[in-house]
């Protein structure tokens, strides 16, 4: 199988970097196309065509989305190289609409294991694909930010873009879409 590599130098938020292979979106990471190589140990194989065309798209959208046009992504995505519970967690928290937030808590329960909020937090602490899996938008139950893979600077960056206020690290005023 190939995969296909692409990076977005500009953004609001740095460099973000990202690959796809034959089934789709397999990355997306806040760093140089050099580092997410080394990080993921990955070394260059051949390209997948089916890749280039899910890079294209994401470029795109993912440009679109920053700059405040886009509110969903179209591009498919390949979940099958994690765990039932992570993969569960992940499709759910890609239904959370834009503008929209959902507590660790609520996600657990729609789950069936309401105690189970930490590990939703965990589930989504290694979230493949920010932003294109909207795990910013997955709040504590106080409106706490929480965590996020490149920093709360980031979640509260990507929140305000949607609409919310962000104030001292919490979720201060909601705003309905």
């Amino acid at each position: 199988m190939g995969i296909t590599f692409g990076t977005l130098t500009e953004t609001p938020l740095g460099e973000i970097s990202f690959y796809a292979g034959d089934n789709g979106l397999r990355r997306v990471a806040f760093t140089t196309l050099d580092v997410l190589k080394k990080t993921d140990d990955i070394e260059e194989i051949r390209p997948s065509l089916t890749g280039l065309e899910t890079i294209g798209i994401l470029l795109t959208e993912l440009n679109e989305y920053l700059f405040g046009i886009r509110k969903s992504f179209s591009v498919k995505i390949d979940l099958t190289s994690i765990g039932e519970f992570q993969r569960q967690v992940l499709n759910m928290t890609a239904e959370i609409p834009y503008g929209q937030v959902r507590t660790y808590g609520e996600l657990a329960k729609e789950l069936g294991k309401p105690g189970a909020s930490r590990a939703v937090g965990s589930a989504l602490g290694s979230n493949p694909m920010p932003i294109v899996i909207p795990c910013h938008r997955v709040i504590g139950s106080d409106g706490g930010l929480r965590g996020y893979t490149d920093g709360i600077q980031t979640k509260a960056f990507l929140l305000s873009l949607e609409g919310h206020v962000v104030e001292s690290g919490k979720v201060t005023k909601v705003l309905e879409h």
